[in-house]
């Protein structure tokens, strides 16, 4: 939140413990984000693009989810992003 932007080929990740259903909005965001569901496997579940500075409307995926990415808006469109593909990253952990 409160964001006015984010670096390029850089974005957000969130993560929870358990898979869920997630929702997401765009509540003092002030930027038009692309957003990312992902489960256990870094598997893309759901994808929503271009989405609206400061709505409140839940943005979310009809599948349980463990990660969400947000992204500069247009880069799911650049970086051909597509359902089934998986993402690559390390955990915090494996970092340390």
């Amino acid at each position: 939140m409160f964001r006015e932007s984010i670096d390029k080929k850089k974005g957000m990740l969130f993560s929870w413990e358990r898979p869920r259903f997630i929702n997401m909005w765009m509540k003092n965001t002030q930027i038009s984000l692309d957003m990312i569901w992902l489960n256990s496997e870094q598997e893309i579940l759901c994808l929503k693009k271009n989405t609206k500075p400061f709505d409140l409307t839940p943005i979310g995926c009809n599948q349980k989810a463990i990660y969400v990415i947000e992204l500069n808006a247009g880069s799911i469109k650049k970086y051909q992003i597509k359902k089934g593909k998986r993402f690559r990253f390390k955990s915090i952990s494996e970092l340390q």
